[in-house]
C-alpha cells in the first residue's frame, strides 16, 4: 500500500481512496455545494434591500404577483434568472434602494435597468456597470444614512417650532 498516498493525493477532492484488503476501492464522496437559498428568501431580501417589488418582477421578466407568490412560499418555474440576478446584486444587498435611484444612468450606451431586464442577461457586462456606478450608489446610501439619522424629524422648521401643552 505505499503507492496509495500518492494516488489518493492526484483524485479530485471530492474523490477519496479507501483501503479494502489488497487493493483500493474508489468512493465517490458528496462534492462541496453552496447553501441553495429559496426563491422566496431571495426575493424578501432584495425588497427588504430597498428594491421595490415592481422593480423585481421587472428584472426577473414575470409579473407582480409572481414576486409576492415567491414571498409566500412559491418555488419560480425557472429558478436560474433570479437566482442570477441574487448573486449579482448580493453585494450591494444593503444599497438597493440607492442603486435603484441610479440604474436608469447609462454606462457604455445601456442602463443598468436594461441589462437586468435584457434577455439572456449577460454577466460580465452587468458586473461592468455595476462598478462604474458604485460611486454613485456610496453616495447615494450615505445620503439616505445621513437622511435616516438626523436629529428630529423630516422638516427642520417644524421641528424648532414649540409645541404647546395642554396638560394642566
Amino acid at each position: 500500500m505505499r503507492g496509495s498516498t500518492a494516488y489518493a493525493e492526484a483524485l479530485p477532492s471530492h474523490l477519496r481512496v479507501v483501503p479494502r484488503a489488497s487493493f483500493l476501492v474508489r468512493q465517490v464522496a458528496a462534492p462541496p455545494t453552496a447553501a441553495v437559498i429559496p426563491a422566496g428568501e431571495m426575493a424578501r431580501r432584495l425588497r427588504d434591500g430597498g428594491l421595490p417589488i415592481a422593480a423585481i418582477a421587472e428584472i426577473c421578466n414575470v409579473e407582480r404577483k409572481t414576486v409576492y407568490s415567491w414571498l409566500d412560499g412559491a418555488s419560480p418555474r425557472e429558478p436560474g434568472r433570479l437566482d442570477t440576478i441574487f448573486r449579482l446584486l448580493s453585494p450591494y444587498i444593503s444599497d438597493l434602494g440607492a442603486l435603484h435611484r441610479v440604474w436608469n444612468r447609462t454606462v457604455d450606451g445601456h442602463t443598468l435597468k436594461a441589462m437586468l431586464c435584457a434577455e439572456p442577461l449577460s454577466e460580465p457586462t452587468i458586473k461592468m456597470a455595476l462598478s462604474e456606478l458604485s460611486a454613485a450608489v456610496k453616495w447615494h446610501a450615505g445620503r439616505d444614512t445621513a437622511r435616516r439619522t438626523r436629529a428630529g424629524g423630516a422638516n427642520p422648521v417644524i421641528d424648532a417650532m414649540p409645541v404647546a401643552s395642554t396638560d394642566r
